[in-house]
C-alpha cells in the first residue's frame, strides 16, 4: 500500500513540476523552466521505480542521472516507449541551468522539444503507476 502512495506523490510533484515549468517559460524564466522539466523527468521515472520496487536497484536514490534511472528499468526489461528512452538528454538541464559558472542558455526550440518529453515520460510512467495500483 505504502508503495502505491509514494508513487502516486511522486507524480503529484511531476505534474507540479510541468505546470510550474509552463508559468516559467511565460515569464521568461526558460533556465528555471528547463530544469524543472528535467525534475518533472526524474520525478517521474522514480515514481515507476518505487511502483516496482527497484529502488534498491537504483542506489543512491536522490540522483539526478535520468540515464542511470532509464538503464535500471532496462535492466529490468521494463518496456518504455523512444521518448522515455531519449529522455536521459534532458539530464543536463540539472547542472547547465542552476548555477551561473555552469550555465548555458537554452532556445524556446529546446524548451518545446523538453516540455514534450516530459509530458510524455509523465503519462507513460502514470499509465505504470495506475497498472500496478
Amino acid at each position: 500500500m505504502r508503495r502505491k502512495e509514494d508513487a502516486r506523490r511522486w507524480l503529484q510533484f511531476t505534474k507540479e513540476d510541468l505546470e510550474a515549468a509552463t508559468v516559467m517559460e511565460e515569464k521568461g524564466y526558460r533556465r528555471i523552466a528547463v530544469f524543472l522539466l528535467q525534475q518533472a523527468v526524474e520525478k517521474s521515472l522514480k515514481a515507476v521505480v518505487i511502483i516496482l520496487g527497484l529502488e534498491g536497484k537504483v542506489g543512491k536514490f536522490k540522483t539526478h542521472d535520468i540515464g542511470h534511472l532509464v538503464d535500471v528499468l532496462i535492466e529490468e526489461d521494463v518496456p518504455m516507449p523512444p521518448d522515455v528512452l531519449n529522455s536521459p538528454s534532458l539530464t543536463r538541464y540539472a547542472f547547465t541551468t542552476r548555477y551561473p559558472d555552469d550555465y548555458v542558455p537554452v532556445s524556446e526550440e529546446e524548451y518545446e522539444e523538453a516540455y514534450e518529453v516530459a509530458g510524455k515520460v509523465y503519462e507513460w510512467a502514470k499509465g505504470i503507476v495506475e497498472e500496478h495500483s
